[in-house]
């Protein structure tokens, strides 16, 4: 694949030369460079496309002014290889800007690496979701957005994307998690609509009540994109559709470490944020630090998966009137699984899940994430 014909460098401007900040720590991608790309591991790839964020198409500027505030960062303690490919040249229709990122994505994934994609509008989780498709694999996507982002009746936007996706004629998409929406601000009809579908939908109360409960959504991902909208407007108001309620900054860093630390993810997507409505550049500090903190998690997975030749966990038996659970114990990083009843003829399932979890399992209660995987 000619990477030259879909990217255009981009230049790093730093008033800084220090070597321990992140923008000598990552390498930047251009028409000269001789290196082997396969040699990284992380992939960033600006995607400057806005024309279908309604009401946001402004967005479109953001991927240099997060970049800006990136590489300004402090690294960390990494023994990750990052490339900054630049940003995707954009097609005449944003139909060709499609088209490109689906190839990207498909072509690194391919390589199994990781892309970090800077948008532009959340809309651009379509072709993300397309490149992905390429594997025939059923998908486990996420979102962390204060809106649906649903049914627009044919109106195809960056407010309507995930009918597309449900609708899609691939239909990989096996689950879809949505963290952090704001109920008065979603459809009760497409609310219900959803939930019939088996997906998990967590409300703003959900996830700021304790977000350790969110990583075992985030095991098993595929892909996590984020909409500015889910962060409260006072942290991060770059975006005409912020709300005064919403999660913090802290609590999307957490989020992206975790996802980071999933040993599924394949791509991240940081959407939707208009630097021309961002004050003294707080915005971007928060998608800048949630990248950090994904690197962070990137460098900090391990393979702790219950495995019974290594022997690397702790088997637990729970009874209970609705049913009888296996819980497992990671030895060497203490996270939960639950191995879910199952037909004589099925493999076995581990689903991962917290302590709270098994605590509530046996006080003879099943916890909401449980239940729901029961009755399935």
């Amino acid at each position: 694949m000619d990477l030259n014909g879909y990217l255009q460098a981009y230049q790093l401007e730093l008033n800084t030369n220090a070597s321990d900040r992140l923008g000598s720590y990552v390498n930047f991608y251009n028409e000269d460079f001789q290196g082997d790309v396969f040699s990284y591991d992380v992939f960033i790839l600006g995607v400057p496309e806005g024309r279908l964020s309604l009401k946001n198409e402004t967005c479109a500027f953001a991927p240099d002014e997060i970049r800006t505030s990136f590489y300004e960062l402090y690294r960390g303690e990494w023994n990750l290889k990052v490339l900054d490919l630049g940003n995707l040249i954009l097609g005449q229709k944003v139909e060709d800007t499609y088209v490109a990122l689906e190839e990207l994505t498909s072509y690194l994934i391919r390589e199994g690496k990781v892309l970090l994609v800077l948008g532009g509008g959340h809309d651009l989780i379509t072709p993300i979701y397309k490149g992905h498709c390429a594997f025939g694999k059923p998908l486990n996507f996420a979102s962390a957005d204060a809106y649906l982002d649903f049914q627009d009746g044919d109106n195809y936007h960056s407010r309507s994307f995930l009918s597309q996706l449900l609708a899609s004629k691939e239909s990989l998409l096996s689950k879809y998690c949505l963290f952090g929406y704001q109920t008065y601000l979603c459809s009760p009809n497409e609310l219900s609509l959803l939930e019939q579908m088996d997906f998990n939908l967590l409300r703003l109360g959900e996830v700021n009540a304790d977000i350790k409960e969110m990583e075992p959504y985030m095991r098993d991902l595929d892909h996590l994109s984020v909409d500015l909208s889910v962060v409260k407007h006072s942290e991060a108001s770059a975006t005409v559709y912020s709300s005064p309620n919403g999660i913090t900054a802290e609590v999307l860093c957490a989020m992206f470490r975790y996802a980071g630390m999933s040993h599924g993810i394949k791509s991240v997507l940081f959407s939707d944020l208009n630097p021309r409505l961002d004050k003294n550049g707080q915005s971007v500090k928060v998608y800048a630090q949630a990248i950090w903190y994904f690197l962070e998690g990137l460098h900090l997975r391990y393979d702790d998966f219950p495995d019974e030749e290594r022997n690397n966990f702790q088997r637990f038996h729970v009874s209970s009137e609705l049913s009888d659970l296996i819980f497992y114990k990671s030895e060497q990083s203490g996270r939960w699984w639950v191995e879910l009843p199952k037909n004589p003829s099925s493999d076995k399932v581990l689903l991962p899940c917290s302590f709270l979890d098994y605590k509530k399992a046996v006080d003879g209660l099943l916890s909401d994430r449980l239940l729901k995987q029961v009755r399935l």
